[in-house]
């Protein structure tokens, strides 16, 4: 039995070790797909370069994005509910876990695997649905992994085995394979851009090009012909007064070049990077083009009924995903009795005025 069979009793009445994914689309780890690329590099192509998260958040944009997300939904309180209204007797996971991770903490680690890797894994317990007081852990990625059968293992030391009773699997979606995944092109870019970027700030001038007599060219070794170049670059380095023989050229074909320091590149990247985490451009301060801030400036914004305001970054963000997809898997009968469903409140979001403080969860 999969987690999309209609059986959810039959399907989840058993222990961890024997839980199968038999969706359309099953977790893998994000490096696997950069197996490709990693061989085309050793072989002489350079475009495939190995991307993880941590390298990902060093990309400006992505930290951006990412912290946005992960904050949007780990700050909503989660609900058991019966049809509109609060059940009198709520899970104690919802609110409160005797791991010492709160569910704030859970659902951020949470929002982050989404995020990267669209997959995120639970480990209760105890069977939910039997047990009201199952506790609930954030199963990291990396720490679990699905085997060749599709059944769920957490083999790792660093999560206590109480937790690894029942595993819950949960994906963001079909052709939602997170940011290594669908955006790893862009990553890639943005990290070949920052290479330059960095480069042309160590090397103002672009090109610069040593001409030698034939007689002196020839006459030097290779490695003395090295020399003088490594020479000349550390002296430019170091200060703008070159000193060279009367017999050496020198050209500067790139003298003319706009030193723009990548600018356009560099705001296309974070470009590129809203519309793969599906956030407003504005947001990431990557609209403008062309050099020294100049350029067009586009503003995201919608309209909802009677002219009121609508957040496009709820409305169409990732962080809505990612409760449409917590709030599907969990409120499933192996999780919640049936007829009961989890939800969360969004009423401190969409207040007006904004609210001075943080939304109230029951503990």
């Amino acid at each position: 039995m999969g987690i999309f069979k209609k059986s959810i009793k039959r399907a989840y009445d058993k222990p961890a070790a024997v839980m199968q994914i038999t969706s359309p689309w099953s977790p893998q780890d994000a490096l696997d797909s950069f197996t490709v690329d990693a061989l085309s590099a050793a072989l002489g192509d350079d475009k495939g370069q190995r991307m993880t998260r941590e390298i990902a958040l060093r990309i400006p944009g992505v930290k951006r994005a990412h912290g946005i997300v992960c904050t949007q939904l780990s700050g909503i309180p989660f609900f058991q509910m019966d049809s509109d209204a609060k059940t009198t007797d709520q899970p104690r996971w919802l609110t409160t876990s005797d791991s010492g991770v709160s569910p704030y903490h859970r659902m951020y680690g949470a929002a982050s695997d989404w995020f990267f890797y669209g997959w995120a894994c639970f480990g209760f317990t105890a069977v939910p649905a039997e047990d009201p007081e199952a506790d609930c852990l954030h199963i990291p990625r990396g720490l679990w992994f699905v085997d060749d059968d599709g059944v769920v293992h957490c083999a790792s030391d660093l999560v206590d085995e109480k937790y690894k009773t029942y595993l819950v699997a949960v994906p963001l979606g079909y052709g939602e394979n997170g940011l290594l995944v669908d955006g790893k092109d862009t990553l890639n870019q943005a990290r070949k851009i920052e290479e330059a970027y960095l480069n042309r700030l160590d090397n103002p001038i672009p090109l610069t090009v040593l001409s030698l007599r034939d007689d002196m060219y020839f006459g030097y070794s290779k490695t003395e012909r090295a020399g003088i170049r490594d020479e000349w670059n550390e002296g430019r380095r170091k200060n703008s007064t070159a000193l060279k023989p009367e017999s050496m050229k020198v050209d500067l074909p790139g003298a003319t070049v706009a030193t723009d320091l990548y600018e356009t590149g560099r705001n296309a990247v974070r470009l590129d990077i809203a519309n793969h985490s599906s956030l407003p451009a504005s947001l990431l301060e990557g609209v403008r083009q062309g050099g020294s801030g100049g350029g067009t400036e586009m503003r995201y914004q919608g309209k909802g009924e009677n002219g009121a305001d609508r957040s496009e970054l709820w409305d169409y963000g990732p962080a809505k995903r990612m409760l449409l997809a917590f709030e599907a898997r969990m409120s499933l009968d192996d999780i919640v009795p049936s007829g009961k469903s989890i939800r969360g409140d969004l009423a401190n979001m969409f207040a007006t005025p904004d609210p001075t403080t943080t939304p109230t969860s029951e503990d």
